[in-house]
């Protein structure tokens, strides 16, 4: 195992505390080191090196055993992972890797990570995880890149497709087509492409990368989840924060917050990179994760989870069938 003493430094990613002091305490910025990119989760995640504990912090991992820090692997969680995904230093040794949003919410939920970027509808689940809330996924407006794209008028969807590992977006469309357009689809599993989706469905909710590929093009009417939801609420939404298992050390926040600033400090550099690998082109990722996302959240983020909780509670679409407010 690489000791952070012999990590080699790649400038832009300084020891910095979090902007503002947020909810986090953080106990530093991290040192970055090259790494290849990735688009799926590795079968192996590689340890990354440990540094001397700072602040007088001590961390014993048990029985030695890294800790497990797992991200969504979509290209809107890009830059909430780009220090994680390069090796940036920590005051303990970590493992990362990325997998679907529900299955980060699940893995976190039975304490096998100690934290995970996490859809916002599993909250109510995660008893045993705080929420970092300064980080997330979000957007204000028009995103882009969760979809509902129909065949029929939003009034009249009786089934709708849904690739189910996205548990936000399903009840964010689900929500919305309640109480904006009075109608309770049948929800049907499927996977993209959209064609074989709309094969089995009236309407489909697609998310991510094939969203991106799709919109614009569908041939169909898409609703673009984002701005339906803020014309309806005035609210921005948010997808995903990072949760964090309570027992983890406070220094897990620190390296959350380093692992951004490295994505900050590196835009030329890591766009082109993100792009081939999402097969984008490059402006139209810059556009959309410099433009429609937004990954610092403030308190009208925090009131739009809370808002987004309260109401698809109400309606009973929330995996584990309660609320709970973000930061608690």
């Amino acid at each position: 195992m690489r000791t952070g003493r012999n990590a080699r430094e790649v400038p832009g990613c300084p020891f910095l505390p979090p902007p503002g002091g947020g909810a986090v305490a953080a106990l530093g910025r991290a040192r970055e080191e090259a790494s290849p990119q990735h688009t799926s989760a590795p079968t192996a995640p590689p340890v990354r090196s440990a540094s001397p504990p700072l602040q007088g912090e001590v961390w014993e991992p048990r029985l030695g055993e890294p800790l497990s820090i797992l991200g969504i692997r979509y290209l809107n969680a890009r830059p909430l992972l780009a220090g994680l995904e390069e090796g940036i230093e920590a005051p303990f040794p970590y493992r990362f890797a990325t997998a679907e949003p529900a299955d980060c919410a699940e893995t976190l939920a039975t304490g096998r990570a100690a934290a995970a970027l996490v859809p916002v509808a599993a909250l109510p689940r995660l008893a045993r995880a705080r929420v970092v809330t300064s980080l997330g996924v979000a957007c204000r407006g028009q995103v882009t890149s969760v979809l509902l794209v129909t065949t029929v008028p939003p009034g009249k969807i009786r089934r709708l497709a849904a690739h189910t590992a996205s548990i936000t977006s399903v009840a964010l469309a689900r929500l919305l087509l309640a109480e904006r357009w009075h109608t309770w689809p049948t929800v049907v599993s499927a996977r993209p492409p959209l064609a074989s989706m709309l094969a089995q469905a009236d309407a489909a909710v697609l998310i991510g990368d094939p969203a991106l590929s799709t919109v614009g093009n569908s041939g169909c009417e898409e609703i673009d989840l984002g701005l339906a939801w803020q014309e309806w609420t005035g609210l921005p939404f948010v997808f995903a924060v990072w949760g964090v298992r309570r027992d983890a050390p406070p220094a897990v926040d620190a390296l959350l917050h380093a692992s951004l600033a490295c994505a900050e400090a590196n835009w030329e550099r890591l766009l082109p990179a993100w792009a081939a690998a999402h097969a984008q082109e490059v402006h139209r990722v810059r556009a959309y994760l410099q433009e429609r996302l937004h990954f610092r959240l403030d308190a009208e983020d925090l009131q739009a989870v809370d808002e987004f909780l309260r109401r698809a509670g109400d309606a009973g679409l929330l995996p584990g069938g309660r609320q709970r407010e973000c930061g608690r």
